[in-house]
């Protein structure tokens, strides 16, 4: 009899555990419907400036260049170059043929070739698309004894319309 009265409590406690006439548990996520992620408005405020890229030595040239005041610019992977003949703009964007229509002090201007990592089906099996694109460069920023770039804005030229003409976003920055 006890054992019978022991097993009728357990099996009580046991079917109690959990309810509550309360409704959902606060402990309970939310559902997130498919494919709706991240904020719905974007953040207020300062924003942290990017990483620099990590700087290569310069040739001779280039240095003989920023030493007597020519502003360079240092791609993403850190190259450094003064009217380059071709630029990493993004990890999977490279400016290539560039032809410089102006370079100063204030900014620079130039047209050439954007290549970018077509990741259709995936990045790995993709090939490369070509665009032809504009380069501008901005905001000087003075590095020590050098002065670089430290803003890019790329435009594609005549992309069709399924493509847009905004280029990938530039991660091109001063090293400083």
């Amino acid at each position: 009899m006890r054992l019978a009265a022991l097993m009728l409590v357990l099996v009580l406690a046991a079917g109690g555990c959990g309810a509550s006439d309360e409704g959902p548990s606060a402990a309970a996520a939310p559902s997130v419907p498919k494919g709706d992620w991240g904020p719905t408005e974007p953040g207020t405020g300062e924003r942290a400036r990017p990483v620099a890229p990590p700087r290569k030595a310069p040739s001779a040239a280039v240095a003989g260049l920023l030493e007597a005041g020519t502003a360079g610019v240092v791609g993403v992977e850190g190259a450094v170059g003064v009217e380059p003949a071709s630029l990493e703009v993004s990890a999977d964007g490279t400016l290539e043929d560039l032809r410089w229509d102006r370079w100063d002090d204030r900014g620079a201007e130039g047209t050439g070739t954007l290549k970018v990592r077509d990741c259709d089906p995936t990045c790995a099996s993709g090939g490369r698309d070509s665009f032809q694109a504009t380069i501008r460069l901005s905001e000087p920023r003075l590095c020590g004894r050098a002065t670089y770039f430290d803003r890019a804005r790329v435009e594609l030229d005549g992309a069709p319309e399924s493509v847009g003409r905004a280029g990938p976003t530039s991660y091109v920055r001063a090293p400083c």
